[in-house]
């Protein structure tokens, strides 16, 4: 089944590349070919991905329950990514089709064959640089649209998210200097926070700290252990009973 992280509510990055000390002009890109997830909590969540490529552009994840993830590209960007699972002989779908404006996404609506409503989100590029996001729930016999969410949020230099400001609560994130395990992955930097590839945001470097803020007092803090390979691209994060480790 997929799993959707919710690490931080609404969050996304900027369209940028990473560059830091570990960056070369010879650094190489690697694809990751599986990700095996583990939960000690609850084992029933395990899972194992396997990806599949052309060239450096996704193709599809694959799922071991038979579900999958199949992606379409228009040019270098991702367009269009549909999630198909079969329970009991019934098949189910959730589209996503994303839309861009010179080169930055704008908005992406998600549908479902099993859902009551569909789901819009858009963005707006502040000029002090943070970017807002407003999401809708859009009910699919009458169009109703109701507001479901919204935040503002702070980027780093290298377009990770550092801040998210939603309602009365601020996430703080920091992040390692290494390789994301999909930063190579044509258009993944696009795609900001649309839950695909399992990951809440869509970031060049690697999760190893958030920290929960509402009304002012302190109500979590998640930290992250994170191993690399010798090319500086992750190989196993470790947050709780969490584990996720990927192959090249």
């Amino acid at each position: 089944m997929k799993r959707i992280l919710c690490l931080f509510s609404a969050l996304t990055l900027v369209l940028t590349s990473c560059t830091n000390e570990e960056s070369s002009s010879e650094e190489k890109s690697l694809l990751p070919q599986t990700e095996i997830y583990t939960n000690g909590s609850e084992p029933g969540e395990n899972s194992t991905i396997k990806y599949s490529y052309d060239g450096n552009k996704i193709d599809s994840l694959n799922y071991e329950d038979g579900s999958k993830t199949v992606f379409t590209y228009t040019g270098d960007l991702i367009t269009k990514a549909i999630y198909t699972e079969n329970d009991e002989g019934e098949e189910y779908s959730t589209t996503t089709t994303f839309t861009y404006e010179n080169n930055k996404l704008i908005s992406f609506l998600e549908t479902s064959s099993e859902s009551e409503s569909y789901r819009r989100k858009t963005y707006k590029y502040n000029p002090n640089g943070t970017i807002s996001t407003i999401t809708v729930l859009i009910n699919p016999k009458t169009n109703e649209e109701i507001i479901d969410s919204s935040s503002i949020l702070t980027l780093d230099a290298n377009g990770n998210i550092i801040k998210a400001e939603f309602n009365d609560s601020v996430n703080t994130v920091e992040y390692d200097s290494k390789n994301n395990p999909f930063k190579s992955i044509t258009g993944y930097i696009f795609l900001l926070d649309s839950g695909i590839f399992d990951q809440e945001v869509n970031t060049v470097n690697n999760i190893s700290k958030i920290t929960e803020n509402k009304g002012g007092v302190n109500t979590g803090t998640s930290t992250y252990e994170n191993t690399y390979n010798s090319d500086n691209y992750l190989i196993k994060s470790v947050q709780g009973d969490e584990i996720y480790e990927y192959t090249y």
